[in-house]
């Protein structure tokens, strides 16, 4: 195993006295929150826990734990008086963890702008475009965080700034499409990121302008779903686009959304199912798109409707949603055919935006 592992100093032993494959094994069952603090032991073991190497070895021996990554407002908002843009100011965003493996919550990333996308791709988390949290203008940018410090670099930035657009991996890229601009114009243009380059590549333009569509990669193709023109703003698009990277063309789908809420926008969660299906949930159930949608799982009852949607592992969906009773957002997990309610703390149960899954 330490033969497989690059960049530290082979010279020192990690754990004096121990051969390097058992000090590996040792170090490899320190759960995940204790990351951060042992990474200063030394270069090597620093190097250790932040190589890709590690993180597959952590699965290969049953420790791998896998966390799920929101974009999430505080829950209190911020109210002001005076000019245009002060008489309310949505609450501000951050990006928020849950860990599966062992149930706690915790902040990644402190601040983040407003409505932004959080994806995960060949092992890397990037947070992308949103809002400007002073300027309240769409931004490019791209920030790629570790998930084990929390702390970030930039990214290449987008080709143009978007907001309120669609997100999702396929085939190992990140695509955003749509949205809209600081004018408000609806978007129709498309751009994929290569993280390991950390490059974009302009796409083909949709053949609709998708303001607040949601995306999904499903495979190597990567699904544009509803959204509304300039001129149709709030009227959501039923059809959906799919882009095909072998003949790098969409797709228009009819009728994608017809029953994927209820009339008055996309308030269902998208994410990719096993088996390669594009699937929703929300307060109905969990549907799956084939040849028109189908019901594949019920939903707890006190389930009102959904926010966000990851799958973890093909095995298991998780789910941050609305109940009943109660304003808030608490989280469910779907394992073995059954719900499982999430304690979910007062501090995690703002609006979500945005969630992707890395397994660490």
């Amino acid at each position: 195993m330490g033969k497989e592992m690059d960049g530290w100093d082979e010279e020192r032993a990690l754990i004096p006295g121990l051969p390097d494959d058992i000090a590996i094994d040792c170090i490899a069952r320190v759960p995940h929150r204790f990351h951060q603090e042992i990474r200063p032991v030394s270069r090597q073991w620093r190097d250790l826990v932040t190589a890709r190497a590690f993180a597959l070895h952590r699965e290969r021996i049953g420790r791998a734990e896998d966390l799920i990554l929101v974009i999430q407002a505080r829950p209190s908002g911020i109210s002001g008086e005076g000019g245009s843009k002060d008489e309310f100011m949505p609450p501000p965003c951050g990006l928020v963890a849950y860990n599966v493996s062992t149930g706690e919550w915790r902040r990644a990333v402190g601040a983040v702008p407003m409505f932004a996308r959080v994806a995960v791709a060949r092992g890397r988390v990037v947070v992308i475009g949103g809002w400007d949290p002073e300027t309240l203008e769409p931004v490019a940018e791209v920030r790629v965080v570790d998930p084990v410090t929390g702390g970030w670099r930039p990214g290449k930035a987008m080709g143009a700034a978007r907001s309120f657009f669609g997100c999702g991996v396929a085939g190992g890229r990140v695509y955003v499409a749509g949205g809209h601009d600081g004018q408000k114009n609806a978007l129709r243009t498309t751009e994929a990121y290569d993280v390991e380059g950390d490059e974009w590549v302009a796409l083909p333009d949709m053949g609709e302008e998708r303001d607040e569509c949601q995306g999904v990669g499903v495979g190597d193709r990567f699904w544009a779903v509803s959204g509304y023109g300039t001129e149709g703003q709030g009227r959501f698009d039923p059809a959906a686009e799919c882009y095909d990277p072998e003949t790098e063309r969409w797709i228009k789908i009819e009728g994608v959304w017809e029953e994927g809420g209820d009339g008055d926008g996309p308030g269902a969660a998208l994410y990719a199912g096993a088996g390669e299906k594009v699937r929703h949930v929300d307060g109905r159930g969990v549907r799956e798109y084939g040849r028109g949608w189908r019901e594949v799982r019920k939903v707890p009852e006190e389930m009102r409707a959904a926010a966000a949607a990851v799958e973890i592992g093909g095995e298991r969906v998780f789910v941050m949603g609305t109940e009943m009773e109660g304003g808030g957002l608490v989280g469910w997990v779907l394992e073995d055919g059954k719900w499982r309610r999430v304690q979910t703390p007062a501090g995690f149960s703002g609006s979500v935006y945005s969630a992707a899954v890395i397994r660490v």
